[in-house]
């Protein structure tokens, strides 16, 4: 890590549900370089400790092998399936992306290899799975939607991930969905245009994924279509409708009271425990593995209505 990164991640460090100004915790550490092969590693005391030669938590072991599970689905699919059957597999292969959509965020906030070669390859391998382009989450999410999410229209400067109209009325959660896909691109610029380092981490990998992207379609273009590009579309509505649920109708300045959480362990398990969702906005740069720690430790802040055992 420079020098001028250090001095940058003292002077940010430390705001707990701080908006402003922004923390590492918000960064997570997907913080690119000038080159994208050096990595600013988040330096908020939580953000644990090495513990394996290739990951940096051993944990992922279990979610590198859903992915790399479903990578190699979608390219068997690809590869060995004519057509006309490779369109039975839009929706399964959509289905595991679901989930791998919840490691590609979680991926977003906690680079999940020490290698910053292997983190850029593992984007892809998600971007490609997800119909969410690297660095995307960084700018959308981390950099728009961690530091907004308690501001909702009227306010000026709303939630990326707004479930509010204009006049300040609650959206339904289609039109919530809608208005998700319909927007998040231009949204994705609007924030860029205020951290230019990580607009040009987003755009320079592009490069990469538009290569695979274009040489998957002109190896087998219909192939592409099914297997790669529709269920990435599904699965990018799926993550803009269940999203919803997460912050949509609770109005407060408490960041206690602003997020849903699911306890239910099938869920956890699956999605990488996404669903202590109150934990990761109150710490979004600790590795997904320690939240339910932290979820025991700030529950009895939470109050018991946000609290669901249910996995759906």
């Amino acid at each position: 890590m420079t020098t001028s990164t250090m001095n940058s991640a003292t002077l940010l460090d430390g705001r707990e549900f701080s908006p402003n100004p922004i923390s590492p915790d918000l960064l997570g550490d997907s913080q690119p370089s000038a080159s994208l092969r050096n990595e600013a590693r988040d330096a908020t005391p939580h953000a644990g400790t090495t513990t394996g030669h290739l990951l940096r938590y051993k944990a992922d072991r279990r979610s590198v092998t859903m992915v790399s599970v479903m990578f190699a689905a979608h390219a068997a699919v690809f590869f060995l399936v004519p057509t006309w059957l490779a369109a039975l597999f839009v929706i399964p292969l959509a289905v595991g992306s679901m989930f791998v959509s919840a490691i590609n965020h979680h991926h977003q906030h906690f680079n999940t290899f020490h290698s910053s070669l292997s983190n850029r390859v593992y984007d892809i391998a998600l971007s490609l799975q997800t119909g969410i382009a690297p660095y995307a989450w960084v700018l959308h999410h981390n950099l728009g939607h961690h530091r907004n999410y308690l501001n909702q229209r009227p306010n000026v400067e709303s939630d990326e991930s707004r479930w509010t109209k204009r006049d300040g009325s609650q959206m339904g959660r289609v039109e919530y969905t809608i208005d998700l896909l319909l927007h998040h691109q231009l949204d994705i610029i609007r924030v860029g245009l205020r951290y230019p380092k990580y607009l040009r981490a987003f755009l320079w990998m592009k490069l990469p994924l538009w290569t695979v992207l274009g040489l998957a379609l002109y190896w087998n273009p219909v192939n592409a279509i099914l297997v790669i590009l529709l269920p990435g579309f599904i699965t990018l509505a799926h993550t803009s409708w269940v999203t919803y649920g997460h912050h949509a109708g609770l109005r407060t300045a408490n960041h206690y009271e602003a997020s849903m959480n699911c306890v239910n362990p099938l869920f956890n398990y699956l999605s990488c425990n996404l669903g202590y969702h109150t934990a990761h906005h109150k710490r979004p740069g600790v590795h997904w593995s320690q939240l339910p720690k932290l979820h025991e430790e700030i529950k009895y802040r939470i109050p018991p209505e946000l609290i669901d055992t249910d996995f759906f």
